[in-house]
């Protein structure tokens, strides 16, 4: 679902990086189930609704899904460190809804929190502005249906339980072979979708080409 190039981390662009600088950035510590990595989300002030988004996809909507969903990424959790820094975007200037970050190229945030825990912490990033955009074509005429601005949020949330599945994966597992990532991803953005769907609207949810591009 997400392009990659496993070895380079694409730096926010020269705007946003200012913005960040005057305007700050906030942390919101998420915790999941009991058997997941903690997360730390590191925001940029104002945007408290986009991690809040993250914290819901995280903490309601992908423990939720059925076991047969959440099974291929339970074999994650050994490789995973048991605190991840999301750092959350408005967009990647590479158009790419998230990246892992291999270690060495971690934020200066990241790299403190592990000397003063001493441990292993991982990173990742996720552009929430480029999850809200993205739309899968097409949508399955079921899915169309008139149901308001509660396709598009319910689209958000779907991606974003994808994006981030997507990057704890390759934080993992960096060596494994995109296509299998991307495969499982897709995977989980529709069958998020379809349930998101069907809770709202008794009705189903399809996608008759591709889902996300990295």
């Amino acid at each position: 679902m997400l392009r990659r190039r496993p070895s380079l981390v694409h730096p926010p662009g020269i705007l946003e990086r200012l913005s960040g600088r005057i305007r700050g950035r906030e942390q919101m510590l998420v915790r999941g189930d009991p058997d997941w990595p903690l997360l730390l989300l590191s925001y940029p002030r104002g945007a408290l609704d986009e991690a809040k988004e993250v914290e819901a996809a995280y903490t309601h909507t992908f423990p939720l899904l059925t076991q047969e969903t959440r099974s291929p990424y339970e074999a994650l959790l050994p490789a995973l460190p048991a605190i991840v820094v999301v750092l959350l975007r408005r967009r990647n200037p590479c158009g790419c809804l998230g990246h892992y970050h291999p270690r060495g190229t971690e934020s200066r945030l990241t790299r403190r929190l592990a000397s003063d825990l001493g441990s292993a912490t991982g990173e990742i990033d996720i552009a929430y502005e480029g999850i809200r955009e993205w739309q899968p074509q097409p949508l399955s005429s079921m899915a169309l249906g008139d149901m308001g601005g509660r396709l598009a949020s319910l689209h958000v949330r779907a991606a974003t339980v994808a994006v981030l599945m997507h990057e704890l994966e390759h934080l993992a597992f960096p060596d494994a072979p995109e296509r299998e990532t991307r495969g499982r991803s897709n995977a989980l953005y529709s069958a998020v979708m379809s349930g998101l769907v069907a809770a709202e609207s008794d009705s189903g949810y399809g996608m008759a080409s591709s889902p996300p591009r990295p």
